[in-house]
């Protein structure tokens, strides 16, 4: 793409006369097409194009519209072709910078821009101008040359395309402010005159029908009407299945056709498609001229048609015929058409209060469903498994539905296997085939609901279907339902019905309801099992626990005293002064059994805090950190530790388990602290809403945060033994402590930087 140039001594004088010859032919221009074509021709020729074309922006939509084109043999061979404005990055450019692109040299628009060849298919020309045109700082599109031949613009020549493109944007303007202004006046008067007889035959519809929803009678006024202000025979058609039936029609139709109307037409009736082609009022002139209608003579010489929808297809059809006048009036036209649309609302309205009346039987069966449902499963715990609370929705849909039976079906063994039944099948035969079950295939009525997830209903039930009638033949009505748990298919809900019924849609969804109902409670009793189950296991898991903890430790104290003792028999059996090696030998059996010791007594610790019966009452933790501070620091009185203790809250607990875990926070806040000149250890509480948060800052060695998790794991340590001593359970204690009251433990620190240690507790425990 090439850059303006800095000067060029072409003259712009033969320019100049194109430009004024161009500026007279569009002062008497109303037409786009005009503009456009006094426009492209002279440029073309101009400056030597090969072709130019017009791309307009259509503001409704952001469309790229074909405005025009000069010189295209076909112009769907081109680049240049119509499409969303974001869908063609040149033009993008262009109208967004406001600026011209000049392409001098074959490819330079290829490789600036290779996706509108691949885009097109097509090819692009050698050279190309593309110039913007704006109307008020709005894009009204773009003018395209294409050249056969590399071009190099001058300075004259891109003078000349910007004043080109500006008049072209000024004409077009001009131009479509006339259209516009033409099309409001002409729809402005026909508006009024249609608003005058919409209305007159509004109120006159209005008042012969008043508030009435039946079909028919609204059907009646409308032809009442029609006959009173115009000449013609009118018929009212409705769909049944395929065919459009007459159902009501006038008294005096002529009886011939009136038998034809009443055996069915379809759409593709000659004549009747062409009436439906517009959605709304149609009218058809000289009908005697067209093929003839139901092969036979046609009495009418002109007819009309006013389709009605419901849901987007065509149910009804109000159709006219005049026999006295080939052509339709203006004055009949409004008054048909006014005529249909008045129709057209009543109708809605009926079809809106039927609709509210399925409606409203609807939500009536589905809340006696859920209601049903919901008071069967208030307990999901099932002590007697899944089959009593199928048991119980079966009674509830019988209880709902006329006399029958109702069945529950699932593939067991590759079979189809009844599974619960509530209901006398009618005969024992029926009965036997029902408990020795089905192969997949030999029951389509269960096969269907069971593949497709669909509920599959049956008005009049076909035993040919099944390969079993003899089991299903004293069925009239059937539905079945897949039961869905977790989103798969778990059974069959069947519900058969002695007597003839059409499933209602009030039937089908009291059915849907209480089936998808049963397979919520299904799934959630179902969890709830699972969960009891789990729960069970970890309680008697833990009680093991516990109780093997308490028991190894009681055990182990025996041995570890005997070690202790003896090693401190040996020391005084020996000499007094023993040799270094004796010396640390004795020294690593007196530590280890210590330490071993101290074990012993975590394990036990925590197995009292586990088996420690709660008592739960108000504990003051200002007095209980007040009492525990006291204790730790009288432990080492020579250290400087400096207190800083905020009001604390009362909280619900047991006081002897929280001091338990006051003394683990402020003890390791004391230990960690000995590397100091001076400790500094802050206690205060958070009000977090629903929960107090206490916590326990100090300034300590700290530890690396990535292990944080395992501070409150048993035995688990982050500092060696011999730079700070203990057992490593105090912590883990505390959380255990914690959890039984509903809270949890929390820890944040840096190497080197110190810790804060706290609880969460709930500010009310149950």
């Amino acid at each position: 793409m090439t850059s303006p140039p800095h000067a060029d001594p072409e003259p712009f004088t033969p320019l100049a006369e194109h430009l004024q010859a161009i500026t007279e032919a569009l002062a008497a221009t109303t037409t786009q097409r005009e503009v456009i074509e006094i426009i492209l021709t002279p440029a073309v020729q101009a400056l030597g194009a090969i072709a130019g074309i017009v791309l307009l922006v259509d503001q409704t939509d952001q469309q790229l519209k074909i405005g025009g084109s000069q010189g295209y043999e076909d112009v769907t061979l081109t680049v240049w072709q119509e499409s969303a404005i974001e869908d063609h990055q040149l033009i993008s450019d262009i109208l967004r910078m406001g600026e011209a692109m000049y392409f001098e040299h074959e490819g330079e628009l290829r490789a600036a821009y290779p996706e509108l060849e691949g885009r097109t298919g097509k090819l692009s020309a050698v050279a190309n101008a593309v110039l913007p045109m704006f109307l008020d700082h709005q894009p009204l599109g773009v003018i395209v040359l294409d050249f056969s031949q590399p071009h190099h613009f001058t300075s004259p020549e891109r003078r000349f395309l910007k004043i080109l493109s500006a008049q072209c944007a000024v004409a077009l303007g001009r131009a479509q402010a006339t259209r516009q202004l033409e099309a409001r006046v002409k729809e402005r008067t026909q508006q009024l005159e249609e608003e005058r007889t919409a209305l007159e035959i509004f109120v006159a519809f209005t008042e012969a029908v008043g508030s009435q929803t039946e079909v028919r009678v609204l059907v009646q006024q409308a032809m009442l009407l029609l006959q009173d202000t115009c000449d013609v025979e009118v018929a009212y058609v409705e769909r049944e299945g395929e065919l459009f039936k007459a159902t009501i029609w006038n008294p005096s139709a002529d009886p011939t056709l009136l038998a034809l109307l009443q055996d069915g037409f379809t759409l593709q009736t000659s004549g009747i498609a062409k009436l439906l082609q517009a959605n709304t009022a149609a009218f058809i002139d000289h009908w005697r001229d067209t093929p003839l209608l139901f092969g036979e003579s046609a009495i009418f010489q002109a007819v009309a048609g006013y389709p009605y929808f419901v849901a987007g297809e065509l149910q009804s059809v109000l159709l006219a015929g005049s026999r006295m006048s080939a052509v339709w009036a203006e004055r009949e036209k409004k008054i048909f058409q006014a005529v249909g649309r008045s129709l057209g609302l009543a109708l809605e309205r009926a079809e809106q209060a039927r609709r509210l009346e399925q409606q409203n039987a609807e939500l009536h069966a589905q809340t006696l469903a859920l209601e049903g449902v919901a008071e069967l499963t208030r307990d999901l715990t099932m002590p007697n498994g899944p089959h009593h609370l199928i048991d119980q929705v079966m009674d509830l849909v019988l209880s709902l539905l006329p006399p029958g039976y109702t069945s529950y079906w699932e593939i067991r063994e590759g079979r189809w296997q009844l599974i619960n039944a509530r209901g006398d099948v009618g005969s024992a035969e029926a009965q036997t085939l029902r408990q020795r079950g089905f192969t997949p295939g030999e029951m389509p009525s269960l096969d269907q609901p069971w593949q497709t997830r669909q509920p599959y209903f049956q008005d009049k039930y076909d035993p040919l279907r099944d390969q079993v009638p003899e089991m299903t033949g004293h069925m009239i009505s059937v539905a079945m339902l897949p039961v869905l748990v977790r989103g798969e298919a778990a059974g069959v809900f069947g519900v058969g019905l002695f007597g003839y019924r059409t499933w209602s849609a009030a039937d089908r969804a009291l059915l849907a309801t209480a089936v998808h109902s049963l397979g919520l409670a299904l799934e959630r009793a179902g969890q709830a099992h699972q969960l009891t189950t789990q729960r069970d296991r970890l309680q008697a898991a833990n009680e093991e626990l516990e109780a093997f903890t308490y028991s190894v430790s009681h055990d182990l104290r025996t041995p570890v005293r005997h070690i202790s003792s003896f090693g401190e028999l040996l020391r005084r059996a020996l000499p007094a002064a023993l040799d270094q090696k004796a010396e640390r030998y004795l020294s690593v059996i007196e530590t280890a059994a210590a330490t071993l010791n101290e074990l012993i007594d975590g394990m036990l610790e925590l197995s009292r805090t586990s088996r420690q019966p709660m008592r739960t009452e108000q504990v003051d933790l200002g007095w209980l950190v007040a009492a525990v501070q006291k204790e730790v620091g009288a432990a080492e009185p020579t250290r400087r530790i400096t207190w800083q203790v905020a009001s604390l809250p009362t909280v619900t607990g047991d006081a002897g388990l929280l001091r338990q875990v006051i003394t683990a926070l402020l003890s390791n806040a004391v230990k960690y602290t000995r590397p100091r000149p001076e400790a500094r250890i802050e206690v205060w509480a958070e009000d977090q809403g629903q929960t107090w948060a206490v916590r326990v800052r100090d300034n300590g060695v700290g530890f690396d945060p990535r292990y944080r998790d395992k501070l409150f794991t048993v035995f688990q340590r982050l500092h060696r033994q011999e730079d700070f001593a203990g057992a490593g359970v105090s912590l883990a204690n505390a959380r255990r402590i914690m959890a039984r009251h509903g809270g949890l433990m929390t820890a944040e620190g840096q190497l080197d930087g110190g810790a804060t240690f706290g609880f969460i507790l709930p500010k009310t425990n149950g």
